[in-house]
């Protein structure tokens, strides 16, 4: 039975940090004290960033339909 098993590695990891931005940094509106992840590279929390639309492939716009 030599050969019916299969030896695994561990996943390589990848190589590249993840961006950061700063600690301590805050939401730009005012009366707003969200303190913002050092991921996020926005200037404004989610509730004041502004809405964006997101990028749907292959569908009509539902607006545009008469």
């Amino acid at each position: 039975m030599k050969g019916v098993y299969m030896n695994g590695t561990v996943t390589p990891k990848s190589g590249r940090k993840s961006k950061q931005f700063g600690k301590d940094r805050t939401c730009s509106d005012k009366n707003c004290e969200q303190v913002l992840s050092i991921y996020n590279d926005n200037k404004q929390c989610f509730l004041h960033a502004p809405k964006k639309q997101p990028r749907i492939r292959g569908r009509e716009d539902a607006r545009n339909k008469k």
